[in-house]
């Protein structure tokens, strides 16, 4: 049986996001078939190793050799990549991120190779931003599919999209599933975690642990990740007076060991595609308590089943779930006897049969 050549083509497969481990992971699942022979080609490569586990049968490659932007460079990436979809003999071409469809377009009419754009951001982000307006609308012309991560942004897609000849559907990200371990009930501790930038909401978290903390001085709040907004979130945690109980304490390579002491998981963010962290969370068992942002907490937690969604983006009602978590082991341990409510679509052979109907039946 020949084996289908499939190329995932994303910005920087060398970072740490939740982007570059899913690629990882998908990518595994696939070559693991052994009916794919996969590569993934980075536009750039600027941070050193891959971060995540990918087998040795996965293929990396690079456009540019050093970082380079600029529209002068379009076609200069659109000549490579298409160099490269002929090297693989690739027969299918997936865009981590649509705003790659950019030069994927060119290069599907030049090489004739199938073409999927896996969108990780919701269909409202970055409206203002022009090209990414034009990138959804072609996919919608020229992509075989467009692959949202949850069905809310589907349905965003399906109602925005002037043209749709791309089949569009809902593939999640997959859970990373843990050996089951004891809720620990007498943890007094909460973790949150992601880059520390504007899009996760921090700035608001330190407003809402304000209002708890010093009235809690037995609970510790973690926080695990990096991000430019870092110096100025620690000055704000000390400004409030929670430099004891609020800790920033930097990129982790072992969330799970943080996961596995926590009483539950927080989110604060102001916009996801389909937030990893609080799928590991949840596969971790913990409760969740996170704003009903767009897109993805809805699709994860069950509310007052297995955690807590609050309107965006109410900072005191947060607040005031929180405080009652802290105050009720018992509500905590019920809702860690529901964390499992929701998980069959995000199972990792789920996701994996997915994927595999997909690139079948784009490939015929």
């Amino acid at each position: 049986m020949t084996k289908t050549n499939v190329a995932f083509f994303i910005n920087d497969i060398t970072s740490s996001g939740g982007t570059e481990r899913v690629t990882c992971l998908i990518s595994n699942m696939l070559q693991s078939t052994n009916d794919y022979n996969i590569v993934i080609i980075s536009l750039n490569e600027t941070h050193g190793g891959i971060k995540f586990p990918l087998q040795d049968q996965v293929r990396t490659a690079r456009i540019n050799k050093t970082p380079r932007s600029g529209i002068y460079r379009f076609p200069i990436v659109c000549a490579r990549l298409a160099h490269l979809v002929r090297q693989y003999k690739v027969d299918v071409l997936i865009d981590v991120d649509g705003i790659l469809d950019l030069y994927s377009i060119p290069v599907k009419i030049l090489t004739r190779v199938k073409l999927i754009s896996w969108e990780h951001f919701n269909y409202h982000q970055n409206p203002d931003v022009p090209y990414r307006k034009v990138s959804r609308q072609l996919a919608g012309i020229f992509a075989s599919a467009i692959v949202t991560l949850t069905k809310q942004d589907q349905q965003n897609y399906e109602q925005n999209l002037k043209f749709k000849r791309a089949k569009i559907l809902t593939i999640p990200n997959p859970m990373i599933l843990q050996v089951t371990h004891p809720y620990t009930q007498d943890s007094k501790t909460i973790v949150s975690a992601g880059r520390l930038t504007y899009q996760k909401g921090f700035d608001m978290l330190v407003d809402v642990a304000a209002q708890i903390l010093p009235q809690r001085p037995d609970w510790q709040w973690l926080v695990l990740g990096d991000g430019e907004d870092h110096d100025v979130l620690v000055e704000q945690a000390r400004e409030r007076g929670l430099s004891k109980q609020l800790h920033f304490l930097g990129r982790t390579d072992d969330l799970g060991a943080y996961l596995e002491q926590a009483a539950f998981f927080v989110m604060t963010s102001r916009f996801e595609g389909l937030p990893m962290v609080l799928l590991e969370a949840k596969a971790y068992g913990l409760p969740l308590v996170s704003f009903d942002c767009e897109t993805g907490p809805q699709e994860i937690i069950q509310d007052e089943v297995n955690g807590f969604l609050i309107p965006c983006f109410d900072m005191d009602y947060m607040a005031k779930q929180i405080d009652a978590l802290i105050e009720s082991s018992a509500e905590r341990v019920e809702f860690a006897k529901h964390t499992e409510k929701g998980n069959i679509e995000f199972q990792p052979d789920s996701v994996q049969a997915k994927w595999l109907h997909l690139l079948e039946s784009v490939s015929q």
